[in-house]
């Protein structure tokens, strides 16, 4: 989820009993990898992320 209140973007994975966990939050220079139940190799730019581009 792009947070772009609080300028960053929160990865939820492995929910356990219908709730997710704390997220991982990811600040501006990193990336986000998807999660392997989606199937692709990738890494997304979480300032491309937060800035739509």
């Amino acid at each position: 989820m792009a947070d772009r209140k609080h300028d960053e973007v929160l990865l939820h994975r492995d929910p356990a009993d219908g709730k997710y966990a704390a997220p991982e939050r990811c600040k501006r220079g990193r990336s986000v990898p998807v999660p392997e139940s989606v199937g692709v190799a990738l890494d997304l730019s979480v300032d491309v992320l937060l800035d739509g581009e």
